[in-house]
């Protein structure tokens, strides 16, 4: 008895018997994944029982899914543990069913069409979405070999999980359209910053709003810290720096942004941040003007303030007149026999009247000034 090992490419065709019967030649064939290689050993040999074996769990324990199925029927011939974990069926019920019935009904058309034209007796490698027996999505890497397995014209599959890798790739691409409609669609200021580069692509609302020309000076991260509020600066940048390295991936600020008139405007500074590996790498955000709104509310504080002065005033100083005018004309000498006291009173009245006047000035200044 010998034992020949060969390592062939994934173009290698792979010839299966496993069991008794005459000796086979097969193949050890090795398939990229990720960086990584595969390595698919088949010992050629005179078989006995023990090698079956031996390649039976190897093919069992390896813990990415596979299975071999035959081709004119789909039905699963044999599939290995990871395959029955990771799809919920037994290695019974998949002997039962077909590659059918591991996809969604809509998904069986264009599957079967690409099966026919790109897996005939070629190797095959695409990214497929899968269904467990509970119903539930998600996306594989299949590899996929010609192999002939007793007799029956069979292809050789493993099955890797890229749900993770294809959504994440697939809401960046959604995230990257919904920019481009927001950046086209609103008069806010978007911007893209690299944050490995520093640079920094606006939108139009750099021009509508702050009355800066898309130049090659406003591209970088300098000329926006340059333009904020020299009270806000400190505040705002410290901010950032402190959400990046915290992690976040969501960062806000209102502070003072420099026209190019020189006029401060208000705003508003919302961002999304992006990690590739733990370390930041882009930041898109929107700049909006709220100085309308800001000069709105101060004004709106002002009022409330001045109408708070007005009830003050109403409620202690102009009683404090009122009182002695009411307490001096009760004192007055009504038959004038004491012309001395009711001369005093007088003086007293006017002085306590003019004290009355000089607060309904106040108040009506302080009307004028909500006006």
């Amino acid at each position: 008895m010998f034992l020949l090992l060969i390592v062939i490419s994934i173009n290698s065709y792979l010839l299966i018997k496993i069991g008794s019967g005459k000796p086979a030649l097969l193949l050890a064939g090795s398939i990229l994944i990720s960086g990584g290689t595969f390595i698919l050993l088949f010992i050629a040999s005179g078989w006995r029982n023990q090698r079956s074996l031996q390649f039976e769990q190897l093919f069992n324990e390896y813990p990415i899914p596979m299975w071999i199925y035959e081709k004119s029927t789909l039905r699963f011939l044999s599939v290995n543990d990871a395959a029955i974990q990771k799809y919920g069926f037994s290695r019974k019920e998949f002997t039962e069913i077909t590659l059918k019935d591991i996809r969604n009904k809509e998904d069986i058309p264009l599957w079967l069409n690409n099966a026919a034209e790109r897996c005939n007796g070629t190797e095959y490698r695409g990214i497929w979405r899968h269904r467990k027996k509970d119903g539930t999505n998600f996306f594989v890497e299949i590899y996929s070999l010609p192999a002939i397995y007793f007799g029956k014209n069979a292809r050789f599959i493993m099955a890797k999980d890229v749900d993770a890798e294809v959504k994440a790739s697939k809401a960046a691409h959604e995230l990257g359209i919904r920019y481009e409609l927001l950046a086209q669609a609103t008069n806010d200021a978007v911007y893209d910053k690299n944050l490995e580069t520093n640079k920094v692509v606006w939108n139009h609302g750099l021009s509508n709003l702050f009355l800066y020309n898309n130049h090659e000076d406003t591209d970088l991260v300098q000329w926006w810290q340059k333009n904020i509020h020299p009270v806000d600066h400190a505040r705002v940048t410290t901010s950032l720096t402190a959400s990046i390295a915290a992690g976040f991936n969501y960062w806000s600020e209102e502070y003072r942004f420099q026209c190019a008139d020189g006029y401060y405007k208000y705003v508003v500074d919302r961002a999304f941040i992006m990690y590739e590996n733990g370390r930041p790498s882009r930041m898109i955000g929107m700049i909006q003007d709220i100085d309308k709104h800001v000069k709105q509310a101060m004004q709106l504080e002002e009022q409330n303030k001045t109408l708070k002065e007005i009830a003050w005033i109403n409620s202690h100083e102009i009683r404090r007149p009122v009182v002695s005018i009411l307490s001096i004309t009760g004192l007055f000498d009504k038959s004038n026999q004491d012309r001395h006291l009711n001369s005093q009173l007088m003086e007293w009245l006017h002085e306590s009247t003019q004290q009355l006047d000089d607060i309904i000035h106040k108040i009506e200044h302080k009307v004028k000034k909500l006006q």
